[in-house]
């Protein structure tokens, strides 16, 4: 029932707005993805850091990566701690999808 309430919610306040989440994470560090049940409208990436740019590799502390865009532009960041865990959940992630 929980879980109707948050996708009814989430329809009504993503009307006409694309949001995309994408986690970076490490091939060694797999063990430590975050596993993420997001609603319908809510386009999921999923990356390897090894994949990525010189750039990127070096702009990241630790892995994993979850990074929220609005219309293809980043509006919220989390990052794993020292030991390359990351403990979110999609309530937080939907806080941040507004209009």
């Amino acid at each position: 029932m929980r879980n109707l309430l948050i996708a009814l919610l989430f329809s009504f306040y993503s009307y006409g707005q694309q949001y995309t989440v994408v986690q970076i994470n490490a091939r060694w560090n797999i063990s430590n993805d975050v596993k993420l049940n997001l609603p319908n409208g809510i386009k999921y990436k999923y990356a390897y850091l090894e994949e990525q740019k010189e750039s990127m590799k070096q702009s990241l502390k630790a892995v994993p990566v979850i990074v929220l865009y609005k219309n293809e532009k980043p509006i919220k960041q989390w990052n794993a701690d020292i030991t390359f865990k990351l403990n979110i959940k999609e309530e937080e992630i939907l806080t941040y999808v507004q209009n």
